[in-house]
């Protein structure tokens, strides 16, 4: 029995594809009617549309290849100096004035 749950890589891989198909049809079907020569349209649509696709594809990638993606600043702890921040419960934040 085939697995019914396809990974979130291969839905973005499968998606990039049909958008790619999708504007390369559209394309290539103006384009042979621009130069009047359905063939030729169609010829650059099917390169506009693998090129759409990569382009889709690389676009929706969240690591970059051979890396670990960069999670951000943390705000859990001490930063580099070993200070906590000091601005984290300051009057610099634009919150309510604190009692005192």
């Amino acid at each position: 029995m085939a697995d019914d749950h396809i990974s979130g890589n291969e839905m973005r891989q499968r998606m990039s594809w049909g958008a790619g198909i999708a504007i390369g049809m559209g394309v290539g079907v103006a384009m042979g009617s621009a130069f009047e020569n359905m063939g030729l349209g169609i010829a650059l649509g099917v390169a506009v549309g693998v090129l759409f696709a990569i382009v889709l594809g690389a676009a929706g990638r969240r690591k970059p290849r051979g890396g670990v993606a960069d999670a951000g600043p943390e705000s859990d702890g001490p930063d580099a100096s070993g200070q906590d921040d000091p601005d984290a419960d300051g009057p610099g934040l634009g919150g309510p004035p604190s009692v005192r």
